[in-house]
């Protein structure tokens, strides 16, 4: 009788090992693939095709604007014309914090360096607007899943006039200027 209880209780030691392994084998795969999941979900597929590169001291000296504090950039999306107060272009970047964080930062330290704000769109995305002297920015700030966060800083003159002065090209008279169309 012992012994036949204690062939039962190996019986079922070996069916709970089997059935856990089995679990094991099952689940394992699932979590694995919700986990790469998740991860492109964090990532938008450009950007994972795209190199992603820290921004170091030396990159924040020739870009004459604030960029928050660990951010990265991606370099097919990233178009820089110039350095320092010259940079106009396109500057792509990751954040590790929310897009209201970024926007508070935008917002204070682009004031802080003189710039103006002259217009904020909230949507789905935020749009920050600024204006420096013979320059305009457009910083676009788009919300991630887990408080991550992406911006699109565009710099870039105000008039065709600062691009012919820094080329050296003599501006046209006002008057010699003809419209394109009228709108009636």
């Amino acid at each position: 009788m012992v012994q036949d209880q204690e062939n039962r209780y190996n019986k079922n030691m070996v069916y709970s090992k089997l059935f856990n392994k089995f679990v094991f084998l099952t689940i394992m795969p699932i979590f694995i693939a919700s986990c790469a999941t998740v991860n492109n979900l964090m990532n938008n597929g450009e950007e994972s095709s795209s190199e992603i590169k820290e921004i170091s001291l030396n990159k924040r000296l020739q870009i004459s604007i604030p960029i928050p504090e660990n951010s990265k950039y991606v370099t097919d999306k990233t178009i820089i014309f110039g350095e320092g107060s010259r940079f106009t272009g396109v500057l792509y970047l990751i954040h590790d914090i929310s897009a209201d964080e970024v926007v508070e930062f935008y917002r204070v330290k682009m004031r802080d360096d003189g710039w103006s704000e002259i217009a904020i769109v909230r949507s789905d995305f935020i749009l920050l607007n600024f204006d420096k002297e013979d320059k305009f920015a457009t910083i676009k700030v788009n919300r991630k899943v887990f408080d991550n966060s992406s911006s699109e800083v565009t710099i870039g003159p105000k008039s065709d006039t600062t691009i012919n002065r820094s080329l050296n090209i003599e501006a046209p008279d006002q008057s010699e200027i003809e419209e394109p169309f009228s709108i009636q």
